[in-house]
């Protein structure tokens, strides 16, 4: 017991608690802070990079996308459909329309999803790979499809372009 609370102790202590803190730090240092098959980290990369190029304009794409990570689509800066806060997309914010309602519809194959992007003005679609509604753009001729990776995918809709691109 006095060989812990002398001085030779007290340096045993803080070498043992450095070791132990290195070793924890060094098996997750490389951790990625978002996970790329959980939010559009890529798609959004390209789609700031095509922005930036030109290709792509910010001000004037309608992008439709999917509940789950439309907050992570803002904080890029990029727009969106819908994100998690649910309450802002119901009628009495939207006067005429209650777009999470349309989102669930549209999501969920429960709506054509056509009519509804026409009327939103809808001119790009991201999406997880493995969604219901990819299988379906994934063969509709009025999409082209702009980026894709393991996780995500983003169509231009080609009936709606509005920049003429």
């Amino acid at each position: 017991m006095v060989l812990m609370t002398g001085i030779k102790g007290k340096i045993i202590t803080i070498i043992i608690i450095s070791a132990c803190s290195f070793g924890i730090y060094n098996d997750i240092k490389d951790d990625e802070y978002i996970k790329v098959k959980d939010y559009p980290v890529n798609a959004s990369n390209y789609i700031l990079e095509e922005a930036e190029n030109g290709n792509l304009n910010l001000e004037t794409m309608k992008l439709y996308n999917d509940y789950n990570y439309g907050s992570y689509l803002l904080y890029r800066g990029i727009p969106v459909f819908i994100d998690s806060r649910a309450d802002l997309y119901s009628p009495e914010f939207n006067e005429g329309t209650n777009i999470f309602s349309d989102y669930m519809n549209i999501s969920n194959i429960s709506s054509y999803y056509e009519t509804k992007f026409e009327e939103y003005e809808i001119t790009h679609v991201m999406m997880y790979k493995n969604s219901k509604l990819n299988m379906i753009i994934s063969r509709d001729a009025n999409y082209k499809q702009l980026y894709g990776d393991d996780y995500f995918v983003l169509y231009e809709r080609l009936s709606n372009n509005q920049d003429g691109e």
